[in-house]
């Protein structure tokens, strides 16, 4: 089979459907962000055949959730003119400079800077009431050390997280608490969250830049969110679920998720365990029953600059010039996977999960 840019993976009850009947854009009930730091602009190209093609002219109810720069990703699908959106959050992304050992507060304040410009004055107001789109987003309430405001007790709460986690994903209940905030209509379709103490709250015109802000406030990293949903410190929604292992099952349609691996890491502390090939924390095949992942392909990888994925280590390795340089050209070379979709069997193309 000649390699091509994308690589297309379903759950069960999906992979039947489209071996059978394609994919058709109402057949999508529900798009999903992943966490993933600098690693979405290698999505940019499927975004934009999302923003322009597939959805375009949609009129059926889409439900978005995002966690970190995904929640970023899919606040852009939930403005009115989104291509816009996605291109001011792409140009500010891309631009963001720190000094050489910059404080968690810098590039919270940075991020706030990225999250401005992306909502602009009317983005909150368009997300709350967009005529398709409904916004959903997590973020993480962080409890006991880790939601100290002294660098050394956090780094000493987060590396309990991980060894605890590393002997079972529950423990991270001792520390945290997953916080939904949802579309004024209600939350996104999904059997109860039963495996992780769980929190929903609206999103409003007055939370929500905070919302947005605190899903992506990287841990020890970046400075956390105070009272976004209630009085506590807020972080990034990829410590509970960095790539998602939850119960979606839309009753309408199927749950489209553009990633950047196709081995999504259920939490922040399992992405590494992936990596190191150490232990493997797989998400659960029931849940992922009706997903359909949209992956740039290995071959495709391996032609990008530097032969991977942007990744929030650029910021060390390179100069701002370089960064900037190799970022823009993996988002030109996204455009290929955006001419892939254009011209996808979906039917032919369709593979089942490979975990």
């Amino acid at each position: 089979m000649t390699a091509t840019p994308l690589s297309l993976y379903a759950g069960t009850e999906a992979l039947s459907h489209i071996q059978k009947n394609g994919l058709q854009a109402d057949d999508v009930a529900m798009l999903l962000g992943a966490s993933s730091g600098p690693k979405w602009l290698v999505l940019h190209g499927i975004d934009q055949f999302l923003m322009d093609s597939f959805f375009k002219n949609r009129t059926k109810k889409l439900h978005l959730l995002g966690t970190s720069a995904g929640a970023w990703r899919m606040a852009c699908y939930a403005m009115n003119n989104n291509a816009q959106a996605l291109d001011r959050l792409t140009e500010s992304y891309i631009e963001q400079r720190y000094s050489d050992k910059p404080s968690g507060q810098e590039i919270l304040n940075t991020c706030r800077s990225i999250i401005s410009t992306v909502l602009s004055e009317k983005g909150a107001n368009e997300m709350v009431h967009h005529p398709y789109a409904r916004m959903n987003l997590i973020t993480t309430q962080c409890h006991g050390l880790t939601q100290s405001k002294s660098r050394a007790a956090k780094m000493l709460g987060y590396g309990l997280a991980s060894l605890l986690n590393a002997a079972s994903r529950s423990t991270l209940a001792w520390q945290f608490t997953r916080v939904v905030m949802h579309h004024p209509e209600g939350p996104f379709p999904s059997n109860p969250l039963t495996d992780l103490p769980t929190r929903f709250v609206p999103l409003t015109l007055k939370n929500t830049e905070d919302a947005i802000l605190s899903t992506g406030a990287i841990p020890i990293i970046i400075q956390g969110v105070e009272d976004v949903a209630g009085k506590g410190i807020y972080q990034d929604g990829g410590i509970t679920d960095y790539g998602f292992d939850l119960p979606l099952f839309p009753t309408d349609g199927f749950v489209l998720y553009p990633h950047f691996s196709k081995h999504p890491a259920p939490g922040w502390f399992d992405k590494s365990w992936f990596n190191k090939n150490k232990i493997s924390r797989k998400p659960s095949h029931e849940n992922y029953s009706k997903t359909i992942m949209l992956v740039p392909s290995d071959e495709f990888i391996s032609r990008l600059p530097h032969g991977k994925i942007p990744d929030r280590h650029d910021f060390l390795n390179f100069s701002d010039a370089q960064r900037i340089k190799y970022w823009r050209e993996t988002i030109s070379l996204s455009k290929e996977l955006y001419e892939d979709l254009s011209t996808l069997n979906w039917s032919e193309r369709v593979q089942a999960l490979t975990w």
